[in-house]
């Protein structure tokens, strides 16, 4: 038991690391997937099943829409906010 609430541990620092360093937001957002799950499974191993429930559907319901969100910015091809890559080049 003290095994897998050490790897759950471990997995869940990892998943905090996907989401800092990982320039692509899909990739993102599978390590804050990653992070959640492992977090709730963490807190429902300790025997806090109420508080692990209400995680899981904070994060995973709400934070998600958030990032669904923000990947149909960047994915719209039809975005124009500026002189881009080329006028800087200029400057």
């Amino acid at each position: 038991v003290t095994h897998f609430v050490l790897l759950l541990g471990l997995c869940f620092v990892l998943g905090g690391l996907a989401v800092a360093y990982n320039p692509s937001l899909y990739s993102g957002e599978v390590g804050f997937v990653l992070a959640s799950i492992v977090g709730s499974g963490w807190l429902l191993s300790l025997g806090i099943s109420f508080t692990s429930l209400v995680l899981s559907m904070v994060y995973l319901g709400g934070m998600s829409v958030d990032c669904v969100y923000s990947f149909s910015l960047v994915a719209d091809s039809f975005q124009n906010w500026g002189i881009g890559c080329d006028g800087v080049g200029l400057v």
